[in-house]
């Protein structure tokens, strides 16, 4: 049987290099935040080292696809692009010392992602402790109705190493031990300050589905949970998939100023 994928239109991006100051985020982290951001704020767990996290750049969004934050901890914001808010096409642009951004780079080069293989990705701070992870999935697509186990899946806290993504305490994720992932996208799903993952997965047979992960508090992101899934995910098929969220990071990070 063959296989019919949703396509996603990304939202053209503004043709000039996007340049913020230190000074822009504090100025964003001071205007009225969403409701998902005020709650983050509220009760956000105090960092080992509050020296540093007071010093590191607060993420904020330059528009709806494009999310600025410093995910290697250099100190200085980089630039995430996420087109269609799918995390199959998520580039990232690192940030200098004097604000700019160097050369965009596809994720799935740095996650050396083969000819053949899909490579999925999102990005937010999971574990709300003022640093931005990020989750990855690898898998050659089965092109049938059995899907592929992942043969990368993980939840990377960062800061994260600029030449691979790579993490420290990288521990492997069951979202690709369950499906053929196709899409990643940030959501807030039960109202806390934590970023949930909602993941469209080929479950065989013609189905598709979106599953949850739901961050937990001090944890990172949780394995799968059947209540979960039956309160916030959904069934679909291949020709109708069901929708996924694209105003996850619009919850809990503000506009840049």
């Amino acid at each position: 049987m063959l296989r019919t994928r949703s396509r996603w239109i990304a939202a053209p991006l503004a043709a000039a290099a996007l340049t913020l100051s230190y000074a822009g985020y504090q100025a964003a982290a001071a205007e009225p935040a969403p409701a998902g951001a005020a709650a983050r704020s509220a009760h956000a767990p105090v960092p080992a080292d509050a020296a540093d996290a007071a010093d590191a750049p607060v993420p904020c969004l330059a528009d709806s696809t494009t999310l600025i934050g410093d995910l290697d901890g250099d100190g200085h914001p980089d630039r995430i692009t996420n087109p269609g808010h799918t995390g199959t096409e998520m580039t990232i642009q690192w940030g200098t010392a004097d604000g700019t951004f160097g050369e965009k780079t596809a994720v799935r080069d740095l996650l050396g992602a083969k000819k053949g293989e899909d490579a999925t990705a999102a990005v937010a701070d999971f574990d709300n402790d003022g640093t931005l992870d990020m989750v990855v999935n690898i898998v050659e697509p089965s092109g049938g109705d059995d899907p592929s186990t992942a043969r990368l899946a993980e939840y990377r806290p960062g800061p994260l190493n600029r030449t691979d993504l790579g993490s420290a305490d990288a521990v492997h994720s069951d979202i690709g031990d369950l499906g053929e992932v196709r899409q990643l996208s940030i959501a807030r799903y039960n109202d806390d300050a934590y970023p949930d993952l909602a993941v469209l997965n080929n479950a065989g047979d013609g189905q598709m589905d979106r599953d949850v992960r739901l961050s937990q508090p001090g944890g990172g992101l949780g394995d799968f949970d059947r209540e979960a899934k039956q309160k916030y995910g959904e069934y679909g098929t291949w020709a109708e998939p069901p929708a996924m969220p694209a105003d996850g990071w619009q919850h809990f990070y503000n506009t840049c100023s």
